[in-house]
């Protein structure tokens, strides 16, 4: 066994279960921090990652955490919604009534917004992208991506949450 198989295997025992309940604490979902963590270590054994000298569990926590951020990007909303209302909510009927207001939400939005705000509203939520990012791809102003994501919060609490008089 090479000299770095033999250093990635006493890192593995030594720190996996600290960077999977950091994965875990990020993620909010077992299977998927185990996943990251896992994917981690692969990558270090075929060579993709490569250590530095010293400092290697900090290394290691740091891969985690943006491994935990790329993840979470690429949830889409509905994906984002459920699993925070999951895990706020011990009552499943709770959880179950929750999900289909999510539902119900996203729903509305994609049949009453309009067209660019839909796809502004999206790039925003679903790819988690930045107003600049949006600008650019949509040729628009970032003041206008504002306008539109105001709007679709302000179009989403009139149906959703209205004032009460």
């Amino acid at each position: 066994m090479s000299a770095q198989k033999k250093e990635i295997e006493q890192l593995y025992i030594g720190c996996y279960q600290r960077l999977l309940s950091v994965a875990r604490a990020m993620l909010k979902d077992e299977d998927e921090a185990s996943d990251v963590v896992s994917d981690m270590f692969a990558r270090l054994a075929d060579g993709s990652l490569t250590l530095p000298e010293g400092h290697t569990e900090n290394y290691l926590l740091v891969i985690v955490r943006n491994l935990c951020i790329d993840r979470s990007r690429k949830m889409t909303v509905r994906e984002r919604i459920e699993r925070r209302m999951s895990l706020s909510e011990s009552d499943q009927t709770t959880m179950d009534n929750d999900r289909e207001r999510a539902r119900e939400m996203i729903d509305y939005a994609e049949k009453n917004f309009p067209k660019q705000t839909w796809r502004v509203f999206k790039l925003r939520f679903d790819d988690g992208l930045l107003y600049r990012e949006i600008a650019e791809r949509m040729g628009i102003s970032e003041v206008t991506v504002y306008k539109h994501l105001a709007e679709a919060l302000r179009k989403l609490k009139e149906k959703f949450n209205p004032t009460r008089r």
